[in-house]
């Protein structure tokens, strides 16, 4: 129903990217990041419509998004996973001074390496009818 139930903070500062490194465990590089966006869901957005719980889901999806065009411009990205772990939510939430729930941080930066593509690909999973 292109509800769009997400915000995006782009945290620039050096000494945000600090303190969300100490908060989550797996964003240590974020200072060395040029910038870290977390995106956050708005579940309310989408209540009207009935399909308020696939709020994750296009979020997941703005983030693919925006983890291809980083690539088409030569930057580097992580994907770090917040929701649903309810302590990453909240401290992000206090961090970041919002009510919204934050579903992931997203490090963008100049890539520290071009490792080569793994072959992730399994024909096993694909079942075609």
């Amino acid at each position: 129903c292109n509800t769009r139930p997400w915000e995006f903070i782009v945290v620039e500062d050096k000494a945000r990217r600090e303190e969300l490194a100490k908060v989550h465990p797996y964003c240590s590089f974020a200072p060395a990041a040029s910038l870290v966006i977390v995106v956050c869901g708005l579940p309310e957005r989408q209540e009207a419509t009935g399909g308020w719980e696939f709020w994750p889901q296009d979020c997941g999806a703005a983030i693919e998004n925006l983890l291809l065009e980083a690539y088409a411009l030569g930057y580097g990205t992580c994907w770090c996973g917040v929701y649903p772990n309810p302590e990453r939510v909240r401290a992000l939430q206090e961090l970041l001074g919002i009510t919204s729930t934050p579903l992931a941080a997203v490090a963008v930066g100049a890539p520290a390496e071009s490792p080569a593509a793994r072959g992730f690909f399994d024909e096993r999973k694909v079942r075609f009818l």
